[in-house]
Formats: C-alpha cells, structure tokens, sequence
C-alpha cells in the first residue's frame, strides 16, 4: 500500500457489554480550544469480537439528540485518524455542530480486541457488520440519528451499509473505486514505513502522534520488533477489488469529499459517484489522500461538519 498510497457520562447514554478491565485512553494535557469535550472509550460486541468506539461529547451542555460516527481506512485505526488530540480532532469538529461523536476500530485495526470465540477475520463484509454493530449501540441513545463519516476503505464500509439501512447522512471521504495491486499493498508496516506514506505534506508532530497510537494499540504491540501495523489479508483483498458503490440506493443527505491532489480519487471519479446518486454535493479541499492527517484536514472536518449540522439530523 505504500506504494500504491504514496450530554451527561457517556456511560449513561450507552448500552452494551463491556470487556473486562479495559484501558481507558487519555486525553491529550496540552492546552485544547474552545470546548474540546470529554472522551470515552469502550468495546462493544460486533460477533465474536469487542471493539474500541471512541466518543468525544460536551458534557456541559443537554444530550445530543443526533451523534455521528467515524469509520477508519485501511491503514491507520480510528484514534489515530480522527482523534489525535481536542486541537486536531475531526470529532471535536463534529461535537462543536452538536453531535457527540464517535470512531470505531473495525476488526483487525487499533484497540479491538481479540475474538470472542473463532472469527472468519477482517474483510470488507465484516467492516459493514462493525458499523452495523456500532450503529445500533448509538442510535439508542440519539433518536435523531446517525451519520456516518467514512474515509478510504471506510468510506466503502460506509456506503454499503447505508445503501441497506437508515442513516442520518453520509459522507464519504476518497472512497476507494479503482483496484491496487496486491503486489504493491505491504501486510506490516512499521514505523518508517509509515512515515513515508504519510509522506511530507504531513507534519512531523501529527505524524509522531498518529504513528505512535497506531503501533502502541496494535494487537501484535510487543510481538514484533520492531514494532509493525499489520493490514489484515481480507483488507488486502478488498482493496485489489473494491466492490461498485450502490450509489442508486444511497438516497440520504451525501456529501463527497476529496483532496484536490488525490491520484486514487480524481475529480471525475467524484462527479460520477454523486451524479449517481439521489441528493449529493462534492466538496473539494486542499490535499491529497491522506487529507485526515495534511494540513487542509482540520478544513475538511469543519465543513463536514456543518455540511451534517445543515441536513437536519433526521433519519432518511
């Protein structure tokens, strides 16, 4: 892929089982702006496995009524992409709009734990019942819905659930339509390599950070040296074939969103996905693919923000 890439307690407003003991994630100590919200982590039951849902909320002000949920790409996991810290947060961007917001560890990624029991592994038909699985935890406590934001491969995880279920809105950021070569796509990543996808648009403390979180969470931490993120082999196959978007069936608020830059996802690309579909705007912003993590990033989560703030946060 290197290559090919170059509100009261959460506690009250949540149901699910809980695994036993788990390890809360700070929040960062350097001095946040304006409202940076509480955090809360916990696993939720998806099959045969606990995942890491990260929520940033306001616990200052009355419950959310709507939330949004974050879905990670192929490389990095939930935290590391979303949520670094309260200044360089896209669910801060997305609480500051009156959403609580969360990001999930899909299978395979991050802080998910490992199975319950004997599990199929990750794949993109697994990452939809992920989002399945976390949907339904949240939509309890938000009777105006849920959006989903999802980014590269989660962005096809995004949409192929929204094409089958209610969602509040979508957003889908350089989803992933042209097949790589799985010959180009590395299984483990360490931290070098990483770096080097990041590739220097990047700054070097957002990529500290992200690559930091991403290899202390893995769940090979302290089996590999030096430390690597593995990609998952059902990830690997999916992105040699990503499946059609069902854009005809995704008829909800639709934003698309794409780095001015980005190779993978060019601007055609993007007009002909939203030209299929029943209400889509295309947001173009400074970047390339890896726009969580370059500078127009924080941009990008802002006006997605307002672009969900804007639909009404009813179910469509």
């Amino acid at each position: 892929m290197l290559a090919a890439l170059l509100p009261g307690p959460a506690s009250a407003r949540r149901a699910g089982p809980h695994p036993p003991s788990p390890t809360p994630t700070p929040s960062a100590t350097a001095t946040p702006p304006p409202r940076p919200g509480q955090v809360r982590d916990t696993h939720i039951v998806s099959g045969d496995l606990w995942l890491r849902l990260r929520e940033r909320f306001d616990a200052t002000s009355t419950p959310a009524q709507a939330a949004v949920l974050f879905i990670h790409g192929a490389v990095l996991p939930g935290v590391p992409t979303f949520d670094r810290d309260p200044g360089d947060s896209w669910l801060r961007a997305a609480m500051n709009q009156g959403f609580d917001a969360y990001a999930l560890d899909l299978d395979g990624y991050g802080e998910s734990m490992p199975p319950l029991a004997a599990s199929g592994g990750a794949s993109l038909p697994r990452a939809v019942s992920d989002v399945a699985a976390a949907v339904a935890v949240i939509a309890a406590s938000h009777p105006r819905g849920v959006a989903l934001v999802g980014y590269d491969y989660g962005a096809d995880a995004a949409a192929l659930y929204a094409a089958a279920h209610p969602v509040a809105a979508l957003v889908l950021v350089a989803p992933l339509l042209q097949p790589l070569d799985p010959a180009l796509t590395d299984a483990a990543l360490t931290a070098p390599m990483l770096r080097s996808w990041l590739g220097d648009d990047v700054g070097e403390g957002v990529a500290e950070r992200a690559i930091g979180m991403a290899l202390v969470g893995t769940r090979d931490v302290g089996r590999r040296d030096p430390p690597a993120l593995l990609i998952p082999a059902g990830v690997r196959a999916s992105l040699a074939q990503p499946p059609a978007l069902p854009a005809a069936a995704l008829a909800m608020p639709l934003l698309v969103v794409r780095g001015q830059l980005d190779a993978l996802f060019g601007g055609d690309a993007a007009r002909a996905l939203a030209g299929a579909c029943a209400h889509a705007t295309v947001l173009d912003v400074p970047g390339d693919h890896r726009l969580p993590w370059e500078p127009g990033g924080m941009e990008a989560a802002e006006r997605i923000a307002k672009f969900l703030s804007a639909t009404g946060t009813g179910i469509h």
